[in-house]
């Protein structure tokens, strides 16, 4: 049965991984009083540099072990689903992850777009989710929310906000996030 949920698991991200960002409506957000989704002084942001070759590779994997269980629960499922006892930060990097050097400017600036909005996002998608960017907020140096951001399939996972997070996830918003945290990067 695993074997079955695997195979289709690689055929919808294969299917989904030619989707365009492009068929999405772009939708402006008329802004007012933005209240933060996390009430931090920190913003960390970690990416995972893995190839779909290698993930596939993973997956496909007879016998994972803890570490690669862990892994994929990261990387596709809603893992955590809630702020981890552990230091999920030190998860991150035991799995790879690289942590980025944000400047005071880029939190200010990723701040802004994890914030409340006036309107809610109407795009959906069918695809998994590879969720490469991590954002870790903290407050006087705990953890108090974390986002898990797939560029790729504008696929979300926010934990940790005490406001609704409905209307994140416009694709203007995460291709100005993406912007910020991987600047040299060029759009296809």
């Amino acid at each position: 049965m695993k074997k079955y949920i695997i195979v289709i698991a690689v055929i919808l991200a294969l299917s989904c991984s030619n989707s365009k960002k492009e068929n999405f409506e772009k939708v402006k957000v008329a802004k007012s009083e933005l209240r933060p989704f996390f009430d931090s002084d920190q913003i960390s942001h970690y990416y995972l540099d893995i190839s779909d070759d290698n993930f596939f590779k993973l997956i496909r994997k007879e016998n994972k072990t803890e570490k690669e269980k862990e892994l994929i629960n990261i990387y596709i499922h809603t893992f955590p689903d809630n702020i981890p006892k552990v230091d999920f930060e030190k998860t991150l990097l035991n799995h790879n992850y690289k942590k980025s050097n944000l400047s005071s400017k880029d939190e200010k600036n990723i701040e802004n777009i994890f914030s409340e909005k006036d309107s809610l996002k109407n795009d959906a998608c069918a695809c998994i989710a590879e969720y490469k960017d991590v954002f870790v907020f903290k407050k006087n140096e705990k953890t108090v929310g974390i986002a898990k951001i797939c560029f790729k399939n504008a696929r979300f996972q926010i934990i940790g906000s005490q406001i609704n997070t409905e209307g994140f996830g416009l694709i203007n918003e995460l291709e100005r996030l993406e912007s910020i945290v991987r600047p040299n990067e060029k759009k296809t």
